[in-house]
């Protein structure tokens, strides 16, 4: 049985994400840059179209949101560690992931089973909010967009949406009736 109790501390370690910046754009000088949480919010999002428009499974679809929802769940114990940082530190996110579930076994269970068969979904949505946030924060250092000169994507459909995302204005508004 899950306790309220580890809930609530569970809570509150999550919520901490809204304080950790996502260290990559600091290189750019991108001041107060977006949270892991925000960055993590809008993955998620992008997962749930992303597997829906793959597979036209509701269900895939809402446990690849959920699984992008918590993919840097890590970072609320060891922050945002930037690739270059990775080159010096061996990070071991399954451990902390183990240690942050400890009260949670069969969700852990669930996340294992689901992670396998979702991650390239997860992972595109990854990159992809990469992508849009790099378009955005271009308007303040077009150099941000070197990020996005390698990106990994898996399906195509996530391909199909980067290029939409790279001709798209960003002004989302424009079109809006009144």
């Amino acid at each position: 049985m899950i306790s309220k109790k580890e809930v609530v501390r569970f809570l509150f370690e999550v919520g901490s994400l809204k304080q950790i910046p996502r260290s990559g754009w600091l290189y750019f000088c991108i001041k107060d840059p977006e949270s892991v949480a925000e960055h993590s919010f809008r993955a998620s999002i992008i997962a749930f179209f992303l597997t829906y428009l793959e597979t036209k499974n509701l269900d895939k679809a809402y446990k690849a949101a959920f699984l992008a929802l918590i993919h840097d769940l890590h970072e609320a114990r060891v922050t945002d560690l930037h690739r270059l940082s990775k080159k010096y530190i061996k990070l071991d996110e399954r451990r902390v992931i183990e240690d942050q579930f400890k009260g949670f076994q069969e969700i852990l269970r669930e996340f294992d089973e689901n992670y396998k068969e979702l991650e390239k979904y997860v992972k595109d949505a990854d990159q992809l909010e990469l992508l849009l946030q790099a378009k955005e924060y271009s308007k303040l250092c077009s150099d941000v967009m070197l990020l996005t000169k390698n990106l990994k994507l898996n399906t195509e459909t996530a391909k199909k949406l980067a290029e939409e995302i790279k001709n798209f204005s960003g002004k989302w508004w424009s079109n809006l009736k009144s």
